[in-house]
């Protein structure tokens, strides 16, 4: 049996590209209409790193921007202790001061990952779940979770925003009233 290196180096290279990064997305009561008003609130940090929740949130708030979402803001209640990891106090702060400016949507998410990797090359890994919850209601309009480790020489900001942009990508944006 003959090896061929051009057949089983690219199915190689998938599957070690494909153990890199994860997506999981489920869409719940209708799109995200670009129209709508949309505030995005502290992130709950389970990470490591201090204001990893707010580094998301604001990066967040810069892609869904991109994305044409015009009406996007970011709440970022002040931090008694910005050193503090938990905030689940200030999530609930931001969500109830966006709902009383009347906003059409809230998200809220968590960051589970959001450091440098121990080992030879300090790889970056980050890890961040998403909630679009109507403000009227509370109803789940779409959750998503995400997480990546990056190579040795990326940075922990990029490969942030790369798995955001993830989920960016694969939320139900619409431009129309459907």
């Amino acid at each position: 049996m003959k090896f061929r290196a051009s057949k089983v180096i690219p199915v190689l290279l998938a599957a070690l590209l494909a153990g890199c990064s994860t997506l999981v997305s489920e869409t719940g009561d209708g799109p995200v209409r670009y129209k709508e008003r949309v505030a995005v609130v502290p992130f709950i940090n389970l990470s490591e790193t201090p204001q990893a929740g707010d580094r998301a949130a604001s990066i967040l708030v810069a892609l869904l921007r991109a994305e044409g979402m015009s009406r996007v803001e970011v709440y970022l209640p002040e931090d008694a202790n910005p050193l503090m990891y938990e905030s689940q106090s200030r999530q609930q702060e931001g969500i109830d001061m966006a709902a009383a400016d009347g906003v059409d949507l809230i998200v809220t998410g968590t960051v589970e990952e959001w450091r440098y990797k121990a080992g030879f090359d300090n790889e970056p890994a980050v890890g961040v779940t998403l909630l679009v919850r109507r403000a009227s209601d509370n109803a789940l309009v779409w959750s998503g979770t995400a997480a990546k480790a990056g190579w040795g020489r990326a940075s922990l900001g990029t490969t942030g925003r790369s798995v955001l942009q993830e989920l960016v990508e694969a939320m139900p944006l619409s431009a129309g009233d459907d």
